[in-house]
């Protein structure tokens, strides 16, 4: 028994929580005062004795429609609200991407918020030193971090929250559908981090819509709506139930807090004031800080010798033989949207300074998703393509994505398929990024040359 609680980092037990929805604050008043404690609310319960457990290291997914409850669990969680009845019981330091950027000053500089952060997480201002490069290399928002922060852009003021957020090692990560936040680049690094800390052993808890990416990302998902446990298990199990429950279920997305009577609407206002902080609001709250909106393109702090500054992850054995990776339309013209199905051609250059093995070499493209999903590989090797033994060589390869509407990056490594397991000379990761639009609509992940007949 012992053992089994040690491995859970989240033990949540019967756990409710009801507000006291009042028309006005005015009525709220009155009840206060009232002498024969007339009752001018309504409680609506938010959660209703709710138990589940996380393990260490789990990724679990929660699901439902706006409403359901999540915030108010994941508020709970991090200790922002107190629960009506039940339990929750958490070890370990927890970073919160619920509310970005709590605990920041607008007044202060972005390096000074860093510090203040830190403090809030419990850490000395020696240790904030060890991790302040990292936390504004992940940022990338280049000086303004000397800025103070109400003249960023939401934008820029995510991704500082974001990097101060990920970069404090977290045994607990709540991750609230916020990897909307900055560009595609952006997003995709942070799917790496993801990765990187489930390798970690860091327990993280993701919340969202997003069905692909419970499926993708999450050990285990579970599904709330009306505040009560629906289901949970296997991902794609549960997201097909809550996929077709969100279809079936037309009505709108708040019914439930107009079932205290059809005239209180007032009451909805008192309640998103009053407890549930709405995204929009919290958006419009963050813009009236906002001075300077113009997203400004900053180069991320990478080595200048690096010709890939904007990739995602560049590594391997012999860093530096790639010399240049260019992607081209039909025309031949360099370029970073397509259509699908355009033959669209990777070029890459490299040099040999090595004496490699060419029987064993291998030059390998692949398009992924901002989940880092491959989705489509070619490799000179398993195309039986052998190079000869020469300085510099040029390789290109030509095919149709057939990728539906959507944000892309490339992939290009040096292998040495010697073993089952290949090994790198060089892997660059986010070598190119690009967009695919089409007139078309594609309703899958790409779209098949098919024929179709009819007897």
């Amino acid at each position: 028994e012992m053992s089994q609680e040690a491995e859970n980092k989240i033990v949540v037990k019967n756990l409710s929580k009801t507000f006291d929805m009042y028309n006005s604050p005015m009525d709220k008043l009155k009840e206060a005062l009232s002498p024969r404690g007339k009752i001018r609310h309504t409680e609506f319960h938010a959660l209703t004795d709710l138990s589940f457990n996380v393990k260490k290291g789990e990724i679990l997914g929660i699901m439902g429609r706006n409403g359901a409850g999540k915030s108010t669990l994941l508020k709970i969680i991090t200790g922002i609200l107190e629960p009506t009845s039940g339990s929750v019981e958490v070890s370990g330091r927890i970073s919160s991407l619920l509310e970005l950027g709590t605990g920041f000053n607008m007044e202060y500089t972005g390096i000074e918020n860093i510090y203040f952060y830190g403090t809030l997480m419990g850490f000395t201002k020696k240790q904030m030193d060890k991790k302040l490069d990292d936390i504004i290399k992940f940022a990338e928002i280049g000086d303004y971090i000397d800025q103070v922060v109400k003249t960023y852009s939401s934008g820029m003021f995510a991704r500082l929250a974001f990097s101060c957020a990920i970069n404090v090692e977290p045994e607990i990560l709540i991750v609230d559908e916020i990897l909307s936040v900055g560009d595609m680049r952006f997003q995709a690094k942070c799917f790496n981090k993801f990765k990187e800390f489930k390798e970690q052993g860091v327990t993280i808890l993701y919340v969202g819509h997003d069905v692909g990416m419970m499926r993708t990302f999450c050990d285990r998902c579970m599904w709330i709506n009306n505040g009560k446990l629906v289901a949970e298990g296997d991902p794609t199990f549960i997201t097909a139930q809550f996929t077709e429950f969100m279809y079936l279920d037309d009505t709108s997305d708040f019914t439930l807090y107009q079932k205290f009577s059809e005239e209180k609407s007032a009451e909805l206002d008192e309640k998103n004031n009053a407890e549930v902080i709405d995204d929009t609001q919290k958006e419009d709250g963050k813009k009236e800080e906002v001075i300077c909106t113009e997203e400004v393109a900053v180069k991320p702090v990478i080595s200048e010798k690096s010709k890939f500054s904007d990739c995602l992850a560049h590594w391997g054995t012999n860093v530096g033989m790639v010399t240049s990776i260019r992607m081209l339309g039909e025309d031949g013209k360099e370029k970073n949207h397509f259509d699908p199905y355009e033959k669209i051609k990777i070029q890459v250059e490299f040099e040999d300074n090595f004496e490699l093995d060419y029987e064993s070499f291998s030059v390998a493209v692949s398009i992924k998703n901002k989940e880092g999903t491959d989705l489509c590989v070619k490799t000179t090797y398993d195309e039986d393509v052998f190079l000869k033994k020469q300085k510099k060589h040029c390789i290109t390869f030509e095919f149709k994505t057939m990728l539906a509407k959507g944000e892309y990056y490339l992939v290009v490594a040096l292998e040495n398929r010697e073993n089952m397991n290949p090994t790198y000379y060089e892997y660059i990761e986010g070598a190119k990024f690009f967009k695919v639009f089409s007139d078309k609509k594609i309703f899958g992940i790409y779209d098949v040359d098919a024929k179709i007949t009819i007897q």
